[in-house]
């Protein structure tokens, strides 16, 4: 898989190596010449239930750096220690495996991955279920991050256990002083992953039921507002979509249509979510990344290792069926934006631009930027109002919305970063945001007022607003490395930070 740079830009601050922009992804463009290895797995057996009749261990994942030997030693310390793990720990915490291997993964070939095989896996093997194999290159002209595919299955379930991944030095760099950067590396090579494990057009056609059988047809063609549409259509992933969007007639999960068809969701439906075709700034691993590796039959997900998402959520059947063109599209009813001017992100985390792009097929979304992120510690620089803001990886501060200015009140629209307390429950939360040292109550939706400034500032829904953006939460359950304790990572001796994703 290849991930290419639309556009890149970069911000002269303190955040060295933070690309800027979007990376669209070109999975479905590389060729799949996977090889079916003859390994033992322990099958589970079923009873005339359909129920498996076994306890399912976590699934071991293991990576292999020998051919990083030519990257500076700083880059393979950096992907050694800490890249590579946190995302291996993740899955490994994350992911029980059905028919784990038997033995050893061995290698008897020269060559594997179209990489020298490493000695280990000639002379003893690696006690794991999935391998990943780790090279790099310095191509300063390429647009391209990293490029994954996995290369061997197992002769019975056909799932994919070796896999490799090539960074691009140029522009994947080492973030081991860099907390920022390094949390975007960590969602990139879970984006890689999640390809090598499951989410690929190449694989489907493997893809096991409840009884261990290939499933017939997981991928129909479908008509959506004119256009023939793949879509992903197995029982337990099409229930999951049509109970989360509140649509009964939902044919299935509908897959990207342009550019990189097949292995990424459609980013029109599912605009924030980690397996759109590009890494956005601030997407997460969401039910639907876990899901598709439920319906591969593969693995049983734990979804309390998906991130909180909502877009889409309960929004019904109009939110797939209706055109972002029409006349009668109400953006706001479902979730997206008019205009160009700035916002905030779904997730509260900080602002951005109303925008669309090749793949949403016209409807505009707020695309976070970093440089509007309220984790920013340098955020400020972009700011109308920084002295009243709050900006810094655990500063507690959440975007909003509003015109507010010192000295214009006819201001644009811009995102601020403001901290704010919830209180109450039900029809009865209260929201109060702290604009510097005055507190607003925010008690419905609309707009108020802030004495000693011009414009106003837009107050989300109380109840809304404080049962998923000012949910705090523990990002991706703390990543297998700790536990969440009062919706805060309490980290694992050796590891620190937000998300324990960082060792020490």
């Amino acid at each position: 898989m290849r991930l290419s740079i639309l556009f890149l830009t970069f911000a002269v601050i303190s955040l060295p190596g933070f690309v800027y922009g979007h990376p669209g992804c070109t999975h479905d463009k590389l060729e799949h010449n996977h090889e079916i290895m003859d390994v033992e797995e322990i099958i589970p057996s079923f009873d005339s239930n359909e129920r498996v009749l076994a306890s399912y261990p976590q699934v071991r994942m293991a990576a292999n750096y020998d051919a990083l030997n030519s990257a500076p030693a700083a880059y393979k310390t950096y992907m050694q220690k800490q890249l590579v793990p946190a995302v291996l720990d993740y899955f490994s915490a994350a992911l029980k495996i059905k028919a784990p291997l038997k033995n050893k993964i061995t290698v008897s070939s020269k060559t594997i991955c179209g990489l020298s095989t490493p000695s280990i896996l000639r002379n003893g093997g690696v006690a794991a279920d999935y391998l990943l194999l780790l090279d790099s290159k310095l191509d300063s002209a390429g647009s391209w991050v990293a490029e994954t595919y996995s290369c061997s299955l197992a002769s019975g379930t056909k799932r994919p256990y070796i896999a490799k991944t090539l960074f691009n030095r140029d522009l994947l760099k080492d973030a081991s002083k860099n907390v920022l950067l390094h949390e975007k590396n960590i969602y990139l090579l879970l984006h890689e992953v999640l390809h090598s494990l499951g989410i690929s057009k190449s694989l489907y056609k493997y893809f096991l039921d409840v009884n261990g059988k290939v499933i017939k047809n997981p991928v129909k063609t479908v008509k959506l507002l004119g256009s023939s549409r793949m879509v992903l259509d197995i029982p337990v992933l099409t229930e999951r979509a049509r109970k989360y969007f509140g649509c009964p007639t939902l044919e299935g999960v509908f897959m990207e249509d342009d550019g990189s068809v097949g292995s990424h969701l459609e980013r029109r439906q599912f605009v924030y979510e980690h397996m759109t075709s590009g890494l956005m700034y601030d997407q997460r691993i969401s039910e639907f990344s876990l899901g598709i590796l439920e319906a591969s039959g593969w693995y049983v997900p734990d979804y309390s290792y998906a991130d909180p998402y909502w877009f889409g959520q309960g929004k019904g059947c109009g939110f797939w069926k209706e055109s972002c063109t029409s006349s009668s599209f109400d953006e706001e009813k479902y979730g997206y934006c008019t205009g160009s001017s700035r916002g905030c992100g779904a997730h509260g985390r900080g602002g951005g631009k109303c925008t669309s792009d090749s793949k949403s097929n016209s409807c505009r979304y707020i695309k976070p930027n970093v440089d509007y992120d309220c984790e920013n510690p340098n955020a400020d620089n972009y700011a109308r109002l920084p002295s009243i803001q709050t900006f810094g990886r655990d500063a507690g501060s959440k975007c909003f919305s509003g015109t507010l200015s010192s000295s214009s009140s006819s201001a644009s629209t811009t995102s601020f970063c403001f901290k704010y307390t919830c209180s109450g429950s039900g029809s009865k939360t209260k929201l109060t945001v702290n604009v510097g040292s005055k507190s607003i109550a925010c008690s419905k939706e609309g707009t108020v007022t802030v004495s000693g400034y011009k414009g106003k500032l837009n107050c989300p829904d109380p109840l809304e607003f404080c049962s998923t953006i000012g949910k705090p939460y523990c990002p991706r359950n703390c990543g297998g490395r700790g536990t969440c304790v009062n919706n805060k990572c309490v980290c694992k001796k050796g590891f620190t930070g937000k998300d324990c994703g960082i060792a020490q």
